[in-house]
C-alpha cells in the first residue's frame, strides 16, 4: 500500500513539473523529505524541487524567490538558485535549483567532529551571519521581507498559548512558561537592538557540510528570512551545538554582553517549543504535544542564569 501511495505521489510531482515546464525529461525521481509546510524530491540525481504543501510554506517561498537572487552576491557560501519556478494545481508555488554539494549536517556529526573542524565550521558560520546581516535593511524591505516586531508577536503568543495551551497543561508549567514570558517581555533592554537581516532558521539540517574537505559547503532553506533582533539567529546553534560552540562564534564576530544574550537565547528556545506545544494541539498532534511536553519539563528542571 505505501509503495502505490509513493507511486502515486511520485506521478503528481512528474505530472506538476511537466505541466510548467514541458522540455523537461524526468529520468529519476526521490523523495528526499516531508517536513511540515514542504515536500522535496531530488529529480535526474541533479535538480531539487521543493513544493509547500499550505499557505505558509507557500508564502515562504515566495520570500525566497524575491529575495535569493539579491542574497547571492552577498554570501559566500553556496545558495540555492532557483532554476525554475512553477506553480501547482492549487495556486501554490513550487521551486526547482540545481542541487548543492555537501550534505545537511546533523547533531551526531556535528558532536563527531574534531575541534579545529568545529572553529572552521565556527568561523564559517560567523562569517554567514556577518555577510547576511550587512544586508540592506531598507533593501530586504523593498523585496517584502517582513520586520518582525519581538516584543508583540512574543506578546500575542503569550497571550494565545494561555487561551489554548494552559487548560491542557498543569499549574506548575503554566506558572514557569507565564514566568519565562514575562521576564522577557518586561525587560527593556532585551529590544535595544537595531534590526538586521536573519536567516531565522540556522540548524544543522540548513548546512551543507563537505566531509572530505571538513568545511560547510552552503546554506539551505530561508523560508523564514525576516528583519529582527539579530541575536535570534543564534536561536538552533545555541540549542543543537552547545552554549560552548555558540560563545565561540560569538566572540568571533566580536559580540559583547553574552551573558545577556545567553540569557535571550534561553528564553527564545523555551519560547520556540512553546510555540511546538501551541502548534501540536492545533494540528491534534500527540507527537508534537509529547515531544514539547518533554521538552519543556527537561527546562524547567535548568537552573536559570
Amino acid at each position: 500500500m505505501d509503495s502505490i501511495i509513493e507511486n502515486d505521489e511520485v506521478g503528481r510531482v512528474k505530472e506538476t513539473i511537466l505541466k510548467n515546464f514541458e522540455n523537461v525529461k524526468i529520468d529519476h525521481t526521490i523523495k528526499l523529505g516531508e517536513g511540515w509546510m514542504n515536500r522535496a524530491y531530488l529529480i535526474n540525481h541533479k535538480f531539487v524541487f521543493r513544493f509547500p504543501k499550505e499557505k505558509d510554506g507557500a508564502i515562504d517561498t515566495e520570500k525566497e524567490i524575491k529575495a535569493l537572487p539579491n542574497l547571492k552576491k552577498h554570501i559566500s557560501l553556496n545558495i540555492p538558485q532557483f532554476i525554475y519556478c512553477g506553480k501547482q494545481d492549487n495556486g501554490y508555488p513550487f521551486v526547482g535549483y540545481e542541487i548543492l554539494p555537501g550534505v545537511p549536517m546533523n547533531e551526531q556529526l556535528f558532536h563527531s567532529l574534531s575541534s579545529g573542524t568545529k572553529d572552521e565550521i565556527a568561523y564559517q558560520i560567523a562569517e554567514f551571519m556577518d555577510q547576511i546581516s550587512s544586508f540592506c535593511v531598507e533593501q530586504a524591505k523593498d523585496l517584502n521581507i517582513q520586520e518582525s516586531n519581538f516584543h508583540q508577536d512574543y506578546f500575542e503568543i503569550f497571550h494565545e498559548v494561555k487561551e489554548k495551551v494552559f487548560t491542557k497543561i498543569g499549574q506548575e508549567m503554566q506558572t514557569y512558561i507565564s514566568f519565562r514570558f514575562k521576564t522577557y517581555l518586561e525587560n527593556k533592554d532585551y529590544f535595544r537592538y537595531s534590526p538586521k537581516l536573519l536567516h531565522a532558521d540556522l540548524s544543522l539540517e540548513h548546512l551543507l557540510f563537505d566531509q572530505k574537505r571538513q568545511k560547510l559547503t552552503g546554506v539551505i532553506d530561508f523560508g523564514d528570512i525576516r528583519i529582527g533582533d539579530p541575536d535570534y539567529e543564534y536561536l538552533y546553534l545555541f540549542e543543537e551545538c552547545g552554549e560552548v560552540f555558540t560563545k565561540k562564534v560569538m566572540a568571533m564576530r566580536g559580540d559583547e554582553n553574552v551573558q545577556h544574550k545567553l540569557r535571550k537565547l534561553s528564553f527564545f528556545l523555551l519560547a520556540d517549543n512553546v510555540v511546538l506545544l501551541l502548534e501540536g494541539i492545533k494540528r491534534n498532534s500527540s507527537e508534537m504535544v509529547e515531544e514539547a511536553i518533554k521538552i519543556i519539563q527537561y527546562e524547567m528542571k535548568k537552573p536559570l542564569a
